[in-house]
């Protein structure tokens, strides 16, 4: 006797056909008769987790810089029974369109996400994230009931509420760039400016990124000047909340750490991994003496000083106390964007205010070694 159940054949919902073309990579059915594509996944049972079509789990969907997280489709499902109504060849269509475009994204904005990503490339992600609420308040139009409020206001506070990528882009050929590339490398480089100017992020120099794409100062300034007048319009005239400011003892951090690194890498070239391990543990032992870089309740002895100058003067008097510092002061000056006879010169006075006791700085720059 046969205890195996019959498969129940299936039918096509239109027509009724039982006639189907399968496509196994796109997991999807077709109706032989009437063309009705429908979703279609098979698993063995030697099958592993993997999916294909609408559950696939292998890639994700990129979201960042985004403005519409719903399918290119529009937000609202359709029924099975307003599908229905439509023509078979719209049907079709529909099915079709929908296989494609599951798990994509609608950008209402693409230059705002463009701005993003710039943000990302230049100064990575979690700056990104922080400036995120400055690139939206600057590439993207009000809402409706801010537009209700911006209508109630005079003239002259309406203009302040413009959006500031339409107003970059009316800019002279010389200030607003010369492509749609150029306009968001503005942007993005006037928003990490501003972020900084903000204490929202920790402050940049914009030189580099200019040298490296041939922009002007004049050019982020004027984004600059153009996006601070709609920020406060912002602030003061719709009553936004200001996004929160960074503490300055952290931002010092954040600038302690970046310095730190990049003369890791800068050093690394030149001596070994020993020396290297002891400078960085010497400079850190005075670093502390002078309680760099500070927190939020106590101050560090020499927070009147720009944290690179101070980073610069210990890891320079760490290598003079190993005898290591031939040739080096260049290189550690230009790597915490500083001059070498700058560092020098700050060094000393260091060491003669520390000596006569017109600044108290724990010894932190007296000739010794920690091994």
């Amino acid at each position: 006797m046969n205890n195996k159940k019959e498969e129940t054949e299936e039918k096509c919902d239109e027509c009724g056909s039982t006639e189907f073309d399968t496509n196994y990579e796109r997991a999807e059915k077709e109706c032989l008769d009437c063309g009705l594509t429908i979703d279609y996944q098979e698993f063995g049972a030697n099958d592993d987790t993997r999916q294909f079509g609408e559950n696939a789990t292998t890639t994700g969907v990129r979201t960042f810089g985004v403005t519409d997280k719903n399918n290119a489709l529009g937000s609202a499902a359709m029924s099975k029974k307003d599908i229905r109504k439509l023509p078979a060849s719209q049907r079709r269509a529909f099915y079709t369109i929908r296989l494609m475009e599951r798990g994509t994204v609608r950008d209402r904005h693409p230059f705002f996400g463009l701005v993003m990503r710039e943000l990302d490339g230049f100064y990575g992600r979690n700056t990104a994230e922080r400036l995120e609420f400055l690139a939206r308040m600057s590439c993207l139009p009000l809402t409706k009931e801010q537009e209700k409020i911006r209508d109630g206001l005079k003239s002259c506070d309406q203009k302040r509420l413009a959006m500031p990528k339409q107003s970059i882009c009316r800019l002279k050929a010389e200030l607003k760039g010369g492509s749609e590339s150029e306009r968001a490398k503005i942007i993005a480089i006037a928003l990490a400016e501003l972020g900084g100017d903000l204490q929202i992020t920790s402050k940049i120099d914009r030189r580099f990124d200019l040298m490296r794409y041939g922009l002007t100062d004049k050019q982020i300034l004027s984004a600059k000047m153009i996006i601070m007048k709609h920020y406060k319009g912002r602030i003061g005239l719709l009553g936004e909340p200001a996004p929160r400011r960074i503490h300055p003892s952290e931002l010092r951090c954040d600038d302690a750490d970046q310095v730190i690194a990049h003369l890791d890498e800068v050093l690394s070239s030149s001596l070994s991994d020993t020396d290297l391990d002891t400078i960085h543990r010497n400079a850190a032992h005075r670093l502390d003496l002078l309680g760099e870089p500070g927190d939020m309740k106590n101050s560090p002895l020499t927070v009147n000083t720009n944290i690179r100058m101070v980073i610069a003067c210990t890891y320079y008097a760490t290598l003079q106390s190993l005898g290591l510092a031939d040739g080096l002061l260049n290189r550690v000056a230009t790597t915490c964007r500083l001059t070498g006879s700058g560092v020098s010169s700050r060094l000393e006075q260091f060491r003669d205010e520390d000596v006569t006791g017109k600044l108290f700085v724990d010894g932190a720059f007296e000739d010794f070694s920690i091994l």
